[in-house]
């Protein structure tokens, strides 16, 4: 009987493409998937550590796997949370039979086969790569790293420099994705546009847009996570005259302060984000624009937040996530001392989103009597289904709820907006 794993992956999409790595590996050395833990021969937890709730919820999961595994199971763990904290895992956890470093990785078959020395090895073919996103929709990781030093992040620290995957696979990759049926390809990475500098000696995400697009040409190209300051005008125009590339730009900005920007040790200044958000609207009249901004920065005065009250309420945004400041061990700024108050912090993140959900509110009406083509991502109850427009990235932003239609996850349909619920919008058929 062939062995079987069960994986719990906690974390980001850039982490559930690792996930789609290791299954890939276990594959290779006949294991099988399920989904009871309790059947399990391997439980495989990728975790992830970006912030401290998600290294409570990692450790929880570890803790919930060790008692919900049956009698001589192996348990791993992998990701972040193994990463940045070995050492006192290994002292804490030793109900843990494999911590599974980022190293270990391109080599996690023979990883398996040091615990399951019976179980028989054979290679794989790029098209059987696992995909554990529903069969529709899939993350391609194009690069892994980071050579920023934002003094807030500790993703540098444990997941190294800046690493660009090789050009022609990642298109092959793509032209797998789209013989399965995919509609819709979504690129990651920690910092995207800086795709191909290691490895080629310069900025390739244009050219990688474009060889995407021509490989999966019925699919979304959906681009997530670009810098201000290398979203270049090349890029612009790739995104604006391939026809599949969505016209959605995911750019976390952080701030509106210069002197904010500064301190975090961003690589921009607010003009220069203002002029590239000029640019990006001037090509792509009807982009959608997601960002993210931290609150309660270390040194981040009364003036420096009204300030990025001011900032978001010009730009108008599409999708807006906001994050009150927390420590993260081994960061600089976890170690700078003018650190604002826990209570002012809940304040200034509390009228921030305030504020925030009555711009999205009325950002929102743009979408009210306008057609648009959807992807249904699932049913929701009887006769609704979710779906996503162009502007609609998956888990992050909201969904276009469609009812009184016959169809199945992939496909797609043409719809009127007809109002809005919340961070959803409500749509009809077109007949």
């Amino acid at each position: 009987m062939p062995r079987t794993a069960a994986l719990i992956s906690l974390g980001c999409s850039k982490n559930l493409a690792d996930s789609e790595d290791l299954v890939t590996a276990l594959k290779t050395v006949d294991f099988q998937l399920t989904d009871q833990l309790g059947d399990a021969d391997l439980v495989l937890v990728n975790t992830c550590a970006f912030i401290e709730g998600a290294k409570q919820e990692s450790i929880e999961h570890i803790l919930a796997a060790a008692d919900g595994r049956k009698d001589g199971a192996k348990l791993f763990v992998a990701g972040c949370l193994t990463e940045r904290y070995l050492a006192e895992l290994q002292a804490d956890m030793p109900e843990v039979d494999q911590w599974v470093t980022f190293k270990d990785y391109d080599r996690f078959s023979a990883v398996v086969r040091d615990h399951f020395p019976e179980v028989p090895e054979h290679r794989l073919r790029r098209d059987q790569r696992s995909q554990l996103t529903p069969p529709h929709f899939a993350y391609l990781k194009i690069a892994e790293g980071c050579d920023n030093t934002c003094n807030f992040c500790a993703i540098p620290l444990f997941r190294g420099k800046h690493k660009s995957r090789d050009f022609d696979q990642l298109v092959a990759q793509a032209a797998t994705y789209h013989g399965r049926g995919v509609k819709e390809i979504n690129l990651i990475s920690q910092h995207l546009d800086y795709y191909g500098q290691d490895l080629y000696g310069r900025r390739r995400l244009p050219e990688l847009v474009r060889a995407v697009g021509a490989a999966a040409p019925d699919a979304w190209v959906r681009l997530h996570y670009c810098y201000p300051n290398d979203f270049t005008d090349e890029l612009i125009e790739a995104m604006a005259t391939t026809p599949q590339v969505v016209k959605y730009v995911d750019m976390p900005i952080q701030h509106g302060s210069d002197r904010t920007l500064a301190v975090m040790g961003r690589r921009t200044n607010r003009k220069q984000i203002e002029d590239r958000l000029d640019r990006i609207r001037a090509a792509m009249p009807d982009v959608v624009l997601r960002t993210t901004f931290i609150v309660g920065f270390p040194g981040e005065r009364d003036e420096d937040f009204q300030e990025l009250m001011d900032f978001a309420k010009a730009q108008r945004f599409d999708q807006v996530g906001c994050f009150p400041y927390s420590d993260e061990d081994g960061t600089t700024a976890a170690k700078m001392k003018d650190k604002v108050d826990p209570e002012v912090v809940a304040a200034r993140h509390k009228a921030f989103m305030t504020q925030q959900k009555r711009l999205h509110r009325e950002r929102a009406k743009r979408w009210l009597g306008t057609e648009q083509t959807v992807l249904v991502d699932e049913q929701a109850d009887f006769d609704t289904f979710r779906c996503r427009h162009y502007g609609q990235a998956h888990e992050v932003d909201g969904a276009t709820l469609v009812s009184g239609i016959h169809a199945a996850p992939g496909d797609r349909l043409r719809v009127r907006i007809t109002a809005q619920k919340g961070y959803d919008l409500i749509a009809e058929p077109v007949p």
